[in-house]
């Protein structure tokens, strides 16, 4: 029984290098695919070649009258078409050869199933930054297909919904225009209307998404994400669980306390400066212990870089909560692999060294005080 797939790329720039061997990959036999290229870019001058395509049945062109951003430009996809399924790719990886044969061969035989996550790789980090994002597994989420048969949700860049278990599920406008968070939520939405049924994982639908700006120092996207992803607790208290504060959630209690005590007792201040050092020196620490565990080595430099990014994702997450006046998002944390059961203040080897350390400076300061 014929199947028919809608393609969702949304795009700024619509970059023929990479979007021309996409719309021009083999289509399956009783497959009817459909492209929808959403434009959010009201200026946009379609390239010749992919304007070529274009024919309203097999290609379709949408631009976007304003800038809408990433939530409201994939729903406008998701309106025009009609398709069985849904296909979600980034503008600019690139796929397999065979990529549709593999999603619809999928969905032909496992026509259960509320979707499919592929895999997206990416190419040997060029930079250290690059190796600091690795590390520190900023982007494992590209590798589900690899790690897992099942998985609660995965990356806008290359997955694949059933319709008819979409409903009415859409991505959000409650998060930023750029993007952070909107995508988990929607995922794990429509997984929650299906029963909590997960996607099942194809690691031979797979694209390469290359490196922001060739692997150079981008800390920006990273605080975004944060910002973006301090609205999924809050929005889907299902999967919020509570722990100990992190080192910027550390930071800003102790510049909210020595700022209210320093009317009261100056040398307050000292001893906020000597917990902010202990705080993001245990913070290098437990960096320089992940980055062991991960790669195999120890890395110094890379530990530093891993640490500048958890610090810049992690502020970007209290910012978000502080900007909408919500304290309650103090050491809220979010079950990023599905997981609705309680586990709060749990520990691990890292949090560990971090309250030994803490302890530590506790006791050498009470005893500086008493000698």
């Amino acid at each position: 029984m014929p199947i028919s797939i809608d393609v969702i790329i949304p795009s700024f720039r619509l970059t023929p290098a990479t979007l021309l061997p996409i719309l021009k990959l083999g289509r399956p036999a009783d497959t009817l695919i459909h492209f929808f290229l959403i434009a959010d870019n009201p200026t946009l001058v379609p390239d010749a070649g992919i304007a070529a395509l274009v024919d309203n049945e097999t290609v379709s062109l949408i631009i976007n009258e304003n800038n809408l951003g990433a939530s409201a430009t994939r729903n406008r996809g998701i309106e025009a078409g009609k398709g069985d399924w849904i296909l979600f790719l980034d503008d600019d990886i690139e796929v397999n050869p065979d990529l549709l044969l593999t999603y619809a061969t999928a969905a032909q035989q496992q026509s259960h199933e509320i979707g499919f996550i592929g895999l997206v790789t990416m190419p040997p980090a060029p930079t250290a930054f690059a190796r600091a994002v690795y590390a520190n597994g900023s982007m494992a989420i590209f590798g589900a297909a690899q790690h897992n048969e099942y998985f609660a949700w995965g990356a806008s860049a290359n997955i694949m919904v059933k319709r008819s278990a979409l409903g009415d599920v859409r991505f959000s406008s409650a998060y930023p225009k750029t993007g952070g968070g909107e995508e988990v939520e929607f995922f794990l939405r429509i997984r929650a209307q299906n029963g909590f049924a997960n996607y099942r994982c194809l690691p031979h639908a797979q694209a390469e998404h290359p490196w922001w700006n060739n692997g150079r120092a981008d800390y920006t996207r990273f605080y975004r994400y944060g910002i973006g992803n301090s609205y999924l607790a809050q929005r889907n208290p299902a999967y919020r669980w509570y722990d100990f504060l992190n080192t910027p959630e550390t930071l800003f209690c102790i510049v909210v306390a020595v700022f209210v005590v320093h009317f009261f007792y100056r040398p307050v201040v000292n001893y906020g400066l000597f917990f902010i050092a202990i705080s993001l020196f245990a913070e290098y620490i437990t960096n320089i212990m992940r980055v062991r565990r991960n790669n195999k080595r120890l890395s110094f430099g890379t530990a530093f870089n891993v640490m500048r990014l958890r610090l810049v994702y992690e502020w970007g997450t209290l910012i978000g909560n502080l900007k909408r006046f919500r304290l309650a998002g103090l050491g809220e944390r979010f079950s990023y692999d599905g997981s609705t059961k309680a586990r709060h203040f749990r520990l691990n080897r890292y949090k560990i060294v971090k309250l030994a350390i803490y302890t530590l400076a506790i006791i050498a300061l009470v005893i500086y005080r008493h000698r």
